[in-house]
């Protein structure tokens, strides 16, 4: 078996926390999509709607401790006062406490704490998360411009080192690969940004608890997950 074909990859997507949890939110959604497009009270419905009520319990436990990761990255900023710095605060300290508060959502669900509360967490876990990702939207859109800028550049210095014939011959290998890793970079940036999009579109659902038309229909949210579910999956099998 030669290193690097697919089954080496997939057990090392599947070492990972990150890859167990997005093949769990891909198991979960789809399983949504189904139980959304389903018969009502028919069995197929039923199971794969306990299905995935049983993986989304099972995610909250595997994220246990999570938030510590946005612990320790809060703790390395360095706070200068510019935009980017707030920003980043938003998005570490959004995430750190959604995954946070989804501790006590799980041991609720678990049976372990009382129930009472778990709707007023469950808002503030998903206030939470929603402040994240407007930090992290805006934080890739800053980065989105900023590889824009010197895809563009590169770009252009490629095409004018081309339209010498001379030059054209003996362009370096290595502004190629860059100028392609540019764009592989911003490409992946713009699926983060719609990744976040996704997310926070069930995240406002969890807040207006299914109020707000367009974002309450079950296929559309059932979709938007498995969209980040896909994003993300790309994102760590690459990785």
């Amino acid at each position: 078996m030669s290193k690097g074909d697919t089954l080496d990859r997939t057990i090392a997507f599947l070492q990972k926390r990150e890859g167990i949890d997005k093949t769990l939110k891909i198991v979960r959604y789809t399983s949504r999509l189904v139980v959304a497009v389903s018969p009502p009270g028919s069995d197929t419905r039923k199971r794969f709607d306990a299905l995935q009520s049983s993986v989304g319990t099972s995610r909250k436990a595997y994220r246990l401790g999570k938030f510590l990761q946005d612990v320790n990255s809060l703790r390395r900023m360095r706070l200068g006062g510019n935009s980017l710095a707030l920003l980043e605060l938003l998005a570490y300290a959004g995430e750190g406490t959604y995954y946070f508060l989804d501790q006590f959502l799980w041991l609720m669900k678990a049976g372990f704490l009382p129930k009472h509360q778990e709707r007023a967490v469950a808002k503030a876990s998903a206030w939470a998360e929603v402040l994240g990702y407007v930090g992290s939207i805006a934080l890739s859109s800053h980065k989105l411009q900023q590889l824009s800028a010197q895809e563009a550049q590169l770009a252009r210095k490629v095409q004018a080192l081309m339209k010498d014939e001379q030059d054209g011959q003996c362009i370096d290998g290595s502004l190629l690969r860059q100028l392609q890793l540019l764009r592989s970079a911003r490409l992946l940036r713009l699926a983060l940004i719609c990744q976040d999009l996704a997310d926070s579109m069930t995240a406002v659902n969890d807040i207006t608890e299914g109020r707000v038309k367009g974002f309450n229909h079950p296929v559309a949210i059932s979709c938007a997950g498995l969209l980040s579910a896909a994003v993300s999956t790309y994102k760590y099998w690459n990785a």
